[in-house]
């Protein structure tokens, strides 16, 4: 009897992770089609111009699968608790359109104009709240 229990427990463990590893897959692959990595990307060289930091390609390769990799594992479980595995897949099918493609390749550039007027906008609201202190 314990031998099939350890047995049963061994395989869902098993299929558990799978599962897993698959759901995480699919995260990179509406990620990637979605065109979150290279407004990341983006982020990244702009946080690094800011902050006056060169990186060869070598470098700037290695630090952005580590970051990328601790992002993808943090962000799993809040995708998992929206989307189901079809509404991922559905996703990627519309990304692979050439609607969905041309909204994925704009989006880092979207995303670094948006992340300049974004902080114009910081500062006006900080000044106008600013008076509320007074």
């Amino acid at each position: 009897m314990k031998k099939i229990f350890l047995i049963t427990l061994t395989l869902f463990t098993v299929s558990l992770t799978q599962s897993q590893e698959n759901y995480k897959s699919l995260v990179v692959d509406f990620m990637t089609a979605q065109g979150q990595f290279e407004t990341f990307n983006a982020t990244i060289d702009q946080m690094a111009g800011m902050m006056g930091i060169s990186l060869s390609d070598t470098e700037k390769k290695e630090f952005s699968n580590e970051v990328m990799g601790s992002l993808v594992d943090l962000l799993v479980p809040i995708y998992k608790n929206h989307f189901s595995e079809k509404d991922l897949k559905d996703a990627i099918e519309l990304f692979n359109t050439p609607i969905g493609k041309k909204i994925s390749s704009k989006t880092p550039i979207i995303a670094q104009e948006t992340m300049q007027a974004s902080m114009q906008w910081g500062m006006e609201l900080t000044q106008k709240m600013q008076k509320f202190i007074e």
